[in-house]
Formats: structure tokens, sequence, C-alpha cells
């Protein structure tokens, strides 16, 4: 069954751009799930002497999804909603919570590529958590209203030269950031994440630095309620 965020989304998905520059879907492009290419190119090269601590390293793991990237053909790629991450993941920070259940989308692109609003909103957080590791980076929260519906979109692992301030109106398609490089965004590879949240759970949060990015199983139907699928509003989920 759908959900009224979900459903929402979907009913005015006409409305959303792109986060990502008009220019990169001219270039190789697709839909992945990269934490299993990740463990699939480890087992494949057992040469490389490369283990699961690789993939939270920022700078391994930054030559493996460029090595991925090019055996695909790609340029870029995106993806990785409610992807169950506990093998990719199993040496960093979530193993202390179990919650292995990724929120958003990753959208796997170069450092310093713009990052843009989805939608129209007023910037209800700018900030950093840097240096914690495994963290948001630089990132920003954006405040929408649909139809008297309050919700919100996060946009991870941004530059540290932060192009968006805090009660700044932003339009559709504006540039507010640009993906950040290993030391500003939370130690991460280069990427952004990007994921819809609910007004309950900003509520419940109280504090941006209490959101994460993942959730556990075990809470699924709450998750897909309050973290819908981004995907469902973004051209690029429609598009064949």
């Amino acid at each position: 069954m759908t959900t009224k965020l979900f459903d929402l989304l979907f009913q005015n998905r006409a409305l959303f751009q792109e986060v990502v520059p008009k220019n990169f879907f001219k270039k190789p492009h697709a839909e992945l799930n990269l934490s299993a290419e990740l463990i699939n190119f480890l087992r494949k090269n057992p040469k490389l002497k490369l283990s699961a601590k690789d993939a939270i390293n920022p700078y391994k793991c930054t030559q493996l999804v460029k090595k991925i990237h090019k055996e695909k053909g790609l340029v870029w790629s995106y993806g990785g909603y409610l992807e169950n991450r506990s093998i990719a993941l199993q040496n960093s920070y979530l193993k202390k919570t179990k919650c292995w259940l990724h929120l958003g989308i990753d959208i796997n692109l170069p450092i310093g590529t713009p990052v843009q609003a989805a939608f129209n909103g007023i910037v209800y957080a700018a900030d950093s958590d840097y240096p914690e590791e495994g963290g948001w980076g630089n990132y920003i929260i954006l405040e929408h209203k649909i139809a008297g519906v309050k919700f919100y979109s996060i946009y991870g692992h941004l530059s540290k030269n932060c192009l968006a301030d805090r009660d700044q109106t932003i339009s559709s398609g504006e540039i507010i950031g640009l993906v950040g490089n290993q030391e500003e965004n939370g130690f991460w590879f280069p990427h952004t994440h990007f994921q819809f949240i609910s007004e309950t759970e900003i509520k419940r949060a109280g504090n941006p630095f209490t959101l994460d990015g993942y959730g556990s199983e075990k809470d699924l139907p709450y998750l897909k309620e309050n973290y819908p699928d981004p995907l469902v509003a973004l051209p690029m989920g429609h598009k064949k």
C-alpha cells in the first residue's frame, strides 16, 4: 500500500527537476546497486587483495567506483533506495546500530559536479558534521510544501563551498552545492546522497544532526512511509 507522501510526490512528479545538470544526461549513465557491484568486483578480482574494508576507505572506494564505471562504460550512476548494505558497509559505523537499509539514492558523480534543487523550497539547514566519519559531511536540507503538506529533501556529501544559506528561498533546478571531496563529504567516495523526509521525521529528529541515511529492516513500513523512494518524483526515475 502506498503512503500519503509517496502519493503526493507521484501525483506531482511533473513539477520536479533533476538533481544532476542536464548535460550529464548526455553522458553514459545507469541505475546501479553500487554496494552489490562493489562486493562483486572484490570477489571477481582476488589478485588485487582487496577486502570489504576497502569499500569504506574513501580513496580506495573512489578507485573501485571508477573501475566499475569504466567496466560498464559509464561516466556516472545512481540508485540504492532501500539497498541492504550489511556486507559492503560491515566495517562502518552502522555495525553498532544494524541499520543497513539505505533511505535515499546515491548519485555517484565526479568531485565538483553541481547539485541542483529538485523542487522549490526554503533552506531549512545548511551545515556540516565534519570531522565525523561516515556522516553527511557538508549538507543542505530544503523544506517544501505541496497542497499544504510539508516535506523535506536532503543533499549530503557536498563541498564546503556551500552555495545556499539558511532561510534562503530556492527555485527548482537552482544549483545549491557541489559534490565534495573525500575530506569534506564525510569521508566517502565522491557522490551526493539525496532523500525525501516527512515532516513527522523532521519533528521527531529535532536536530538535523540526528537524521541518518540508514534504517533498520524491522522498521521497513515506517521507513517507506517517511522516507519514500526519491525516484518516484525525480525525472530520471521515469526515463526509459
